[in-house]
């Protein structure tokens, strides 16, 4: 199998990839792994494309405001803080995805879905990088091909997931992602709210 024909068949035949991945037969262990390699290999491109262009002040900013951005530039500088943000995010939504498609009657197993979205991760990152280099030439064309990017991943997202699970058409693994994100979000309010995640208070200004 060649990965360039297994990228482009996940591109436009994403149901049909997920079958390939499977037979793969890859161990639960070593697909964990390759999840937390790309969760660290995001954050580094993150964290290199947030250096480059950072988000400025602008006048007539509020306090509140100003302490927000302070906030995000301190959190988003750190590639290790931007890991493990984005790991326990990607290990959520592995889970999530089994549990909802398992929910809409799929068959897929945890493995099955956890190939399937380690994959999709590393895709993802790939097309980041090549937007990134297009950026340097076009920042016009890099912004049309990002948001093209988006919408044809989140299509491979759901035809992988829609293979995953075995379901016979795509409308199941759109409801996987709907209800998959759901549960993350209310997921990772209990967890912020546990570790006491938040933006730090903005001191009242004496009038």
């Amino acid at each position: 199998m060649v990965i360039k024909e297994l990228v482009m068949r996940t591109l436009t035949q994403p149901a049909g990839a997920a079958a390939e991945l499977i037979e793969l037969g890859l161990k639960r262990d070593v697909l964990w792994l390759g999840l937390i390699l790309a969760a660290v290999l995001n954050a580094l491109f993150f964290s290199v494309s947030f250096y480059a262009a950072p988000p400025m002040p602008l006048e007539g900013m509020s306090a509140e405001e100003a302490a927000q951005l302070e906030f995000m530039l301190g959190f988003f500088g750190s590639p290790v803080r931007v890991a493990l943000v984005l790991g326990v995010s990607l290990v959520m939504s592995v889970f999530a995805f089994f549990l909802a498609g398992k929910f809409l009657g799929g068959q897929g197993s945890l493995t099955d879905v956890l190939v399937v979205v380690t994959w999709w991760q590393f895709v993802g990152l790939g097309m980041s990088v090549v937007i990134m280099a297009v950026g340097a030439l076009s920042v016009v064309l890099a912004s049309t091909l990002s948001m093209v990017g988006n919408v044809w991943l989140l299509f491979a997202l759901i035809g992988l997931l829609t293979g995953a699970h075995r379901f016979e058409t795509m409308f199941k693994g759109i409801g996987t992602v709907a209800l998959s994100l759901f549960l993350m979000a209310v997921g990772l309010m209990i967890i912020l709210t546990l570790i006491g995640f938040g933006l730090p208070p903005v001191e009242a200004s004496n009038v």
